[in-house]
């Protein structure tokens, strides 16, 4: 079961959406999901079991029970437990940088332990999503955790609107464009961008181009060389590397899994 709530509040600015996750099956574990690269950083709770979670080129390991999941550039395989329940916190793609103070690129492909990053708070907070009645009552002990951590960035605006320009173009526009429009120099502006989201705006623009190819495909059914032309690839084997190096399969057994 899996149940979408929305952001309302102070928050809305700095968090997407959160979701609640559950499961009731008699198995450890079920059967492995490849999560793909989405330009979201998530901060995920578990009150149940925790999940199998394996990067790629990695051991399996089980996550911590409160866990930030940085950037991903690349696929990873996560195996819920049978028995699990779970919240996940869906940061805008700048959004975590308010509540922690360090260079977002040090979360790049990495799920760490809250622990390890707000130490002193993080028991506390644990305490009271495990003794929790109910999951309305964690998420305001979320909400009350990271509202209390809040504080003012002062290139929030305008990385927020580099954001804006490269999911309205659907991830097809140079790094030195955007650079331009939001008045900076293009080192500095990639500078700036990768402290704030955790990845630079090249391969934050390929993730929104790669996001928009599997909606465009579910929405129109368009075949490879058509999805390809209309997403701005230079040909096909530019096409197929972009999928492989986020996906780890080409397009067509992409969308082929996923019949």
């Amino acid at each position: 079961m899996i149940n979408y709530i929305e952001t309302i509040g102070i928050l809305k600015k700095y968090i997407k959406n959160y979701f609640v996750v559950e499961t009731n099956h008699s198995t450890d574990f079920l059967p492995t999901d490849r999560v793909y690269p989405c330009g979201y950083v998530t901060m995920v709770f578990h009150y149940g079991s925790p999940s199998k979670f394996q990067k790629k080129h990695s051991s399996k390991y089980i996550e911590p029970n409160l866990v930030i999941c940085g950037q991903q550039t690349n696929y990873y395989d996560l195996s819920l437990s049978g028995k699990t329940g779970m919240i996940l916190i869906v940061f805008r793609p700048h959004g975590v940088k308010s509540f922690f103070n360090f260079p977002i690129t040090e979360l790049l492909n990495e799920n760490l332990s809250l622990h390890d990053l707000a130490i002193n708070e993080t028991k506390e907070l644990e305490d009271k999503l495990f003794n929790s009645r109910n999951n309305k009552e964690r998420v305001i002990h979320l909400e009350n955790f990271l509202i209390k951590r809040l504080f003012h960035n002062n290139e929030f605006e305008r990385v927020e609107h580099a954001i804006k320009i490269i999911e309205n173009s659907n991830g097809q526009i140079k790094a030195k464009d955007i650079a331009q429009e939001v008045c900076l120099g293009i080192k500095q502006f990639e500078r700036t961008f990768s402290k704030y989201v955790g990845i630079n705006p090249k391969k934050f623009a390929s993730i929104v181009r790669f996001q928009n190819v599997v909606q465009m495909k579910s929405k129109y059914n368009k075949s490879m060389s058509q999805l390809a032309f209309d997403n701005g690839y230079y040909d096909q084997s530019h096409f197929i590397h972009d999928f492989k190096s986020l996906t780890g399969l080409t397009p067509k057994a992409f969308f082929d899994a996923r019949k």
